[in-house]
């Protein structure tokens, strides 16, 4: 079927400059099933219905079957470079079905016929397109449908809100092996590196602090000396991740401005499966990985996976070295044909040396910027930082024959932290002497043993009812999770000043014992009942109304070594967050959408200089937009315009002021607007070539037009694709990333007057290319920053700059069973 290019798709391929794609994607389309390109295909054994919509999502021909012929049959695996019809014949392999190829060019399954038999075609009913399939295995860098928004799944033209998502095959193509470099790649948001180990990711200038896994919240207890770290996340263990961009009112309990980030776990195969891979790279950089799946039982009804993976490394900085070690494990039973159930863990345990809190100075003591060597660490060589993060989660699963489904789920978290925190501080560089102060606060280093514990419990009814004579869609929850957590602060002596910042050689004296200083006990509690229903008065138009009731408390208490103590506590008891949103079908292939939610997020673990907890931010949220998806869904594009308007926005004190226990000082800024536009597009945009981009634009300013959350770019435009070669050359994948934003900065006041640290716009480029020795063995070669380009990947927490990593190769040789 040709089609001009749309409205959404124009804009956005403008915004792109991919207009050229028209004419091949209708060329492509049109094309008959006979002469469609070959395709890599590498699926284990599924259920057929699931196999048959992924071979239709992937090659975009339509596949034709009877419901009735394809439930509760099993399909063959499906490996190799291969056409539609000969991946669809795979499938069927043994299954009593076979594929016939209609007058038209469509792909239609039927009985075998019996010997002698004569048998004619009759009508069927298109089912290809059915359920969400993993993205792992589609070779896709899109997905066709998300339940990050609602709770429900809905498929991205349905949902009134920008989702972006990093599938399995752009984190393999891409060598994507933690969050950092997924949000790294995600279009939309910023990745700022605040120590050796740690980033803070942020969506339309605002911090993205919610996290979820499988889709249940992770409840953080930030606060005081506490910190839970979810930017080590490795996601060797995920088959996607998932990122909703703007006001969260439906998906977590309060509704946070910035977005969530979902990690869906990869599941038990049908069939046994596994892959083996080894590593190296830049740096001493060493890495193995181990995945296996595959049923436990006869009959398949029960069904397990693990994987596994390890990594040693160096540093382009001097002295800082790290280990990593990520295990996964889940088991799955179909209890009954209606019922299913899982049960899994994850640990994952880092070690590093030479480790950072803050990072480089940027300013000598008269307000000039300040100039390292890129390989200059600020950390003592003795400096180390230990997590260790265990999850335990669990889940049942019911269907009803009227389409409804009840599902509890729940989930324990162990997080512990050990470190020792010395060096370098981000005070002013001495001008005349290059001197500096040295040690966590002024000649002291400083241990901090800090243990976490959050449990969390879901339960959930969904499904279809009828009213006015028209079909709708409701989900209603209940959830609650608790989080406690401890950190206790051990303080030693060390050197008090570092005589020359830029030939120090991190060699400081090690304190000879520490002495207990401070502890802090952080309490968090969340009550929720949530619901949303998607009404569809009429064929093109759907309604979503919602909200959550939210019951939240915090508290902290702290004891010092001085003998005195500290006691602060927030709570937020029947606050009800509202959801409205709108969809409209212009035809077939776009969607007009708006939504609107409240904006509500406690922040009491903020204090300002004088140990006073600031009040929660407050405001709303606007969006509307047009989405497409295109060539059988295997192409989504959108673009989006957005409003915040937000009081108590918590910005770093710009004096550098520190609060009594050393944390940072915020402000809070009332009047805050943030106003901008989002283009995205991803997915196949013609055969073998897969591409995830988009621009975004965010303005933020507040009642007096002061530019606010400086640090984070107004403009951004990312970039990655990869592109299978055709014929003879087949076997070869090539593909690139880019990341380019405008100029950004922070300010810091020296000797009473602000100086401005300022970093102008650039861009970091990478290559990547990728070979098949045969369908079960792969190399991949990813080349990072290929123009060595000189910027930072952080700026601004405690006024200190981190460097972004030069020039650097990662090879890996991956073989699948």
């Amino acid at each position: 079927m040709k089609f001009p290019l749309p409205p959404a798709a124009a804009l956005v391929a403008c915004a792109l400059s991919a207009c050229v794609l028209a004419q091949p994607v209708n060329a492509q389309d049109a094309a008959p099933a006979a002469e469609r390109a070959a395709l890599p295909y590498d699926l284990s054994s599924a259920p057929l219905a699931d196999t048959l919509s992924q071979i239709s999502l992937r090659s975009g021909q339509t596949i034709s079957a009877g419901a009735e012929l394809v439930t509760g049959r099993q399909a063959a695996p499906v490996r190799g470079v291969l056409t539609a019809e000969a991946a669809a014949r795979q499938a069927l392999a043994g299954t009593g079905l076979e594929l016939v190829v209609t007058r038209n060019g469509v792909l239609t399954v039927r009985p075998v016929p019996a010997a002698g038999a004569v048998t004619a075609l009759e009508p069927v009913v298109v089912t290809a397109s059915g359920m969400i399939p993993p993205s792992e295995g589609t070779g896709s860098y899109t997905m066709p449908e998300s339940s990050s928004a609602m709770r429900m799944r809905l498929t991205m033209r349905e949902t009134p809100q920008s989702v972006s998502v990093i599938t399995r095959q752009q984190m393999d193509d891409q060598g994507i092996v933690s969050v950092a470099r997924a949000l790294e790649q995600t279009p939309g948001i910023t990745v700022v590196q605040d120590n050796s180990e740690g980033y803070s990711f942020y969506s339309r200038g605002f911090q993205l602090e919610n996290f979820q896994f499988d889709g249940l919240p992770s409840l953080s207890s930030d606060g005081g000396n506490v910190r839970d770290n979810y930017s080590i996340t490795n996601t060797v263990i995920y088959d996607r991740v998932e990122i909703l961009k703007g006001a969260t009112g439906l998906v977590n309990g309060a509704g946070y401005p910035s977005g969530v980030v979902n990690f869906i776990r990869k599941r038990p195969t049908q069939e046994f499966q596994g892959s083996l891979s080894a590593g190296a790279g830049s740096w001493d950089r060493f890495r193995s990985e181990v995945d296996l799946g595959g049923p436990l039982s006869e009959n398949g009804k029960v069904r397990g996976r693990v994987v596994g993976a390890a990594e040693t490394r160096g540093s382009f900085m001097d002295y800082a070295r790290g280990k990593e070690y990520v295990g996964y494990g889940i088991l799955e039973a179909d209890l009954t044909a209606r019922t299913k159930a899982s049960i899994g863990v994850d640990y994952q345990q880092n070690r590093n040396n030479g480790t950072t809190n803050t990072h480089l100075p940027s300013l000598f003591s008269e307000g000039s910027p300040v100039t390292f060597s890129r390989s200059t660490n600020p950390a003592d060589k003795w400096a180390w930082r230990n997590q260790d993060t265990t999850r335990v989660f669990a889940d049942i699963e019911h269907k009803l024959d009227n389409g409804w489904k009840f599902k509890l789920a729940a989930a324990h978290r162990n997080y512990s932290s050990r470190e020792l925190i010395s060096g370098m501080s981000g005070a002013l560089v001495d001008v005349d002497t290059h001197s500096i102060d040295h040690g966590f606060y002024a000649g002291g280093a400083s241990r901090f043993n800090t243990d976490s514990r959050e449990n969390t419990v879901d339960f959930q009814a969904s499904g279809p009812y009828s009213l006015f004579g028209r079909q709708h869609e409701l989900v209603l929850g209940y959830s609650a999770a608790r989080t406690h957590s401890q950190s206790n602060r051990y303080d030693g002596e060390t050197d008090l000043l570092i005589d020359d910042a830029f030939n120090w050689r991190n060699n400081a004296a090690e304190p000879g014992s520490y002495e207990w200083w401070l502890t802090h006990n952080v309490l968090v509690n969340q009550k929720i009942l949530y619901g949303a229903t998607v009404l569809r008065p009429a064929d093109r138009l759907a309604l979503i109304l919602g909200g959550r009731l939210t019951d939240y408390s915090w508290s902290l208490d702290g004891r010092l070594g001085n003998g005195r103590s500290t006691h602060y506590a927030s709570s937020v008891d029947n606050k009800f967050i509202p959801y409205a949103g709108i969809t409209y079908d212009l035809d077939s292939w776009n969607t007009l959408y708006a939504s609107y939610t409240d904006v509500f997020k406690p922040q009491a673990y903020n204090f300002d200089a004088g140990n006073r907890q600031l009040d929660p931010l407050t405001g709303k949220s606007y969006e509307i937009g047009a989405k497409g998806e295109y060539l059988d869904g295997r192409l989504n594009a959108s673009i989006a315009l957005f409003q915040l308007k937000q009081d108590n926005v918590a910005e770093p004190d710009p004096s550098g002021a520190s609060t009594p226990t050393g944390g940072t000082a915020y402000i809070a800024i009332p009047g805050v607007t943030t106003r901008g536009v989002e283009l995205e597009v991803s997915g196949e945009v013609m055969p073998g070539w897969q591409v995830n981009a988009g621009y975004t634009y965010s303005r933020s300013r507040d009642r007096d037009g002061k530019r606010v959350s400086a640090t984070q770019p107004e403009h951004l435009f990312k970039v990655a694709t990869a592109y299978r070669l055709p014929g003879d050359w087949h076997r070869l994948t090539v593909g690139a990333n880019l990341h380019w934003q405008s100029g950004t900065y922070f300010t810091q006041e020296v000797e009473s007057s602000d100086h401005r640290f300022t970093q102008d716009s650039f861009g970091v480029l990478g290559l990547m290319a990728g070979y098949d020795f045969s369908k079960d063995l792969r190399l991949t070669v990813n080349l990072n920053n290929v123009l060595d380009k000189h910027y930072y990947s952080g700026m601004g927490n405690y006024n200190s700059v981190f460097y972004g990593a030069p020039r650097n190769v990662f090879a890996q040789l991956r073989y699948k069973f």
